[in-house]
């Protein structure tokens, strides 16, 4: 029978992906990621292998400045009006990033030749 060449193309990529090792690992990897993605965040917690930080233990930046206005005083008030909006979503953490409980610790930076 004749095969289209969307098939042709979808045969070749079965059979390409059964010939290397990498490949193999690309599919454990996935069946890991959903059977990860599938646990409550209980079960996972059981799966740790040593002590997490959980973010809702980071204060974010308007926690922080909440904090510090009330040991400054009213003039930390005014800094608070105009940085809600970010502030509420942003936190600072020192530490090993490695504990803390997230799902990837990307690194995005890069570095710039100055001239």
């Amino acid at each position: 029978p004749l095969v289209s060449l969307g098939n042709l193309q979808l045969k070749a990529a079965a059979s390409h992906t059964t010939m290397y090792a990498g490949n193999k690992r690309k599919k454990l990897w996935r069946e890991e990621k959903e059977r990860l993605l599938k646990m409550t965040l209980e079960e996972r917690r059981k799966e740790y292998l040593r002590d997490y930080v959980a973010l809702k233990n980071i204060p974010t930046w308007m926690e922080d400045l909440k904090s510090k206005s009330e040991s400054d005083g009213d003039d930390a008030k005014e800094d608070l009006q105009g940085k809600k909006s970010l502030s509420e979503k942003v936190s600072l953490y020192r530490g090993d990033i490695t504990l803390l409980e997230v799902d990837a610790i990307v690194n995005a930076g890069r570095w710039l030749n100055v001239l």
